[in-house]
């Protein structure tokens, strides 16, 4: 059966697939973040009695190979824009099938294609559809075994309902506001004012300009999309990005800990570029900082958490207004700016990357930042380059192969991301990545992120259909996603829900405040209404009122009864609710 529709006012045919009598119907499609590969791969791969979703039937396939998945945006005309990553496919077996051979009723598929938050909000909006790579055929395929170890073959029903399916829902640690922002922050000429604001311009706007990595051949396309009227976002958890170091020179070898907050938005800017300028020891060598691509979610939400914030309206605070790019007051040699486009490096090699030296040298001889496209290339880069800085979202996966000669992490304004400092380990395992080998992860409590004392976090979350069913589905695996962390031994994120009893980590107990683009306003209508937990408290209305930007940024809030006993969250609720200033966009931080 067939019959035309327009998505977002794109005329889509939607076909309802048929295969010896036995319907499938895909539930849900998404495209995005890797923060949620693994546990949304969990939840929907696992019974409903485990608190799974019930798609008991798994493959998955790594990125690059012949038979991995693949989308293509429609709205792209003058060549075919693809984005590939490593993705997983569930589906139920059927009221009377199997796995290998799915029939009857009932007969489910979910799927999920790892890319980035920005691709995944942009697929969203732009009716992305997912199919293989051009030669490949996924049906009869050896899984990769990136979610069970007991992983079998697609069949050719699930996949032939599957393929070119139109995408339901995007995975993202920023929201669709701030999605835009930064497509549209990427498209303003390099150095040009966004909309008239003090945010600049990257200039990724001429066409056939994609962000190049440094170390390597993968490339960022930046494409303009429009949000949908309406919309879901659907909260699932909150995760730190860790900031860290490689000690295996003899530069930060030394001893260092922490990274205050000005320090670390110099190094971002390129203003500092040496390991002394934060051991402070003789020992003073050029680093290698590590720069994400800047639609990257990560990168955003350390923008507008340490290089871009502002003083608050005390007068304490910060008030840095610089930028891993192009800042106001970051120094003119250290903008990633070419006249109106981003640099090249080797000049006139088209290849836009970043390969700029610090400001400050020894010997005549400066540190460098390096741009580095996806967290899986920023860790393994930060794991091998001595003397490197650099900085990924928390995740078990992420730093399983970290070492304590390779990495270590540094608290940010005395706050730890990870461990709880008043634990009595505490002294021992300070700065050392948690991971399997060395039996740390059963410290990671996250305290000082639920404390709101730890400055660089961020939301994940669902984007998908305000309604429906696309909504229902989306809903069932945001919700079940939570309960595939563990405290024991993936402590990936702290979960919205209360989830404590099944997980052993307790739900979350702050928000961000907003911060607004120019350009761009919210509604309730569209997700951008009140934070609330599970108690029942919500932030206080003037915080909480809708205006874009969503949380990348924001003075910290408590949500009311959640909130850790001692902490003085409750002050920050009690100063929104008296001042009429939508979001404390001031309060950045």
């Amino acid at each position: 059966m067939r019959m035309m529709t327009k998505l977002f006012g794109i005329a889509v045919t939607l076909t309802a697939f048929t295969v010896a009598g036995n319907a499938q119907t895909v539930r849900f499609n998404a495209i995005g973040s890797s923060a949620l590969f693994l546990q949304a791969g969990l939840a929907a791969s696992t019974p409903i009695a485990s608190h799974g979703v019930g798609a008991t039937c798994v493959w998955s396939q790594k990125s690059g190979l012949a038979n991995s998945l693949q989308a293509t945006d429609p709205t792209v005309t003058t060549s075919v824009l693809t984005e590939t990553g490593n993705a997983w496919v569930a589906w139920t077996p059927g009221s009377t099938g199997t796995c290998a051979a799915p029939a009857g009723t009932g007969i489910d598929i979910y799927a999920y294609l790892q890319t980035d938050s920005v691709i995944g909000n942009r697929c969203y909006a732009n009716g992305c559809t997912v199919g293989v790579v051009t030669g490949g055929n996924p049906v009869g395929s050896t899984p990769s075994n990136l979610i069970s170890s007991s992983e079998i073959t697609v069949p050719q029903a699930i996949w032939t309902a599957l393929n070119n399916h139109v995408v339901t829902a995007a995975g993202t640690d920023i929201r669709p506001e701030d999605a835009v922002f930064a497509t549209n922050r990427g498209l303003t000429a390099c150095g040009q004012p966004v909309s008239g604001s003090s945010y600049l311009g990257l200039g990724y706007a001429s066409a056939g300009i994609p962000i190049h990595s440094f170390y390597s051949t993968s490339t960022f396309h930046v494409v303009s999309f429009t949000l949908p009227s309406s919309y879901a976002v659907l909260p699932v958890g909150a995760v730190p990005i860790v900031v860290g170091v490689n000690p295996s020179g003899s530069g930060f070898g030394s001893g260092v800990s922490n990274i205050d907050h000005t320090t670390l938005a110099r190094f971002l800017d390129g203003t500092l570029g040496l390991t002394g300028d934060l051991t402070g020891s003789a020992s003073n060598l050029p680093a290698t900082v590590l720069i994400r691509e800047p639609l990257s979610g990560t990168y955003n939400t350390m923008e507008f958490s340490i290089p871009n914030t502002t003083t608050n309206s005390a007068g304490s605070g910060f008030n840095l207004q610089t930028s891993q790019d192009v800042g106001t007051t970051q120094p003119s040699g250290e903008l990633n700016c070419d006249g109106s486009n981003p640099i090249q490096y080797p000049a006139g090699s088209g290849n836009y990357t970043m390969h700029i030296a610090s400001a400050d040298s020894v010997g005549g001889v400066p540190g460098y930042r390096n741009r580095a496209i996806g967290t899986g290339q920023e860790v393994s880069e930060l794991l091998a380059l001595p003397d490197s800085l650099g900085y990924a979202f928390w995740s078990t996966a992420n730093f399983a192969a970290a070492t304590s000669t390779n990495v270590k992490y540094l608290t940010v304004d005395g706050a730890d991301p990870l461990y709880d400092p008043s634990g009595s380990s505490y002294s021992t395992i300070k700065g050392q990545v948690p991971t399997a080998t060395n039996g740390y992860l059963t410290n990671v409590t996250f305290t000082n992120l639920q404390d709101g004392t730890y400055p660089i976090w961020s939301l994940l979350r669902l984007v998908t259909s305000a309604s429906g069913l696309n909504n229902i589905y989306a809903t069932k695996v945001a919700t079940a996603a939570q309960y595939f962390i563990s405290a024991t031994s993936r402590p990936d994120f702290v979960p919205f829900l209360n989830t404590t009893t099944t997980t052993g980590l307790a739900p979350l107990a702050v928000a961000h405040s907003h911060f607004a683009p120019p350009g761009y306003t919210g509604s309730v209508s569209n997700g951008t209404g009140a934070f609330k937990n599970t108690s029942g408290g919500s932030l206080a209305p003037n915080c909480s009122s809708t205006e874009a930007g969503g949380d990348v940024g924001g003075v910290i809030l408590g949500v009311g009864a959640a909130l850790p006993s001692g902490t003085t969250l409750l002050s920050d609720n009690a100063y929104c609710a008296a001042t009429s200033t939508a979001g404390q966009t001031g309060l950045r931080k």
